[in-house]
């Protein structure tokens, strides 16, 4: 396995969270139809989630998974999972990996 350094961010704690909610959902993460289970799950804004998406996303923190149809899923990256265990939390790890 190999590290990804990540700068710090401010958001680094919440992006925390947002990763982990995507790394338990095994089919992966779709934005918009779940980002609202998410918010609700995690305390925050629908607005927020679509913030940490986009955060995560443009920082390689999530990786695309394609299967049938025209929608992407997301999943956590490497580099996500790196960010994971560097603040002390112990993730799941996707299978198929």
């Amino acid at each position: 396995m190999s590290e990804h350094t990540q700068p710090t961010s401010p958001l680094d704690p919440f992006l925390v969270q947002f990763l982990m909610q995507v790394q338990a959902a095994k089919a992966g993460y779709q934005p918009g139809p779940e980002a609202s289970a998410v918010a609700s799950r995690l305390g925050i804004p629908r607005a927020f989630v679509d913030a940490l998406f986009t955060s995560a996303r443009t920082r390689g923190l999530l990786k695309p998974l394609y299967g049938r149809g025209a929608k992407i899923r997301w999943t956590i990256s490497p580099a996500g999972e790196d960010l994971v265990r560097q603040h002390g939390v112990q993730g799941i790890r996707n299978s198929g990996d």
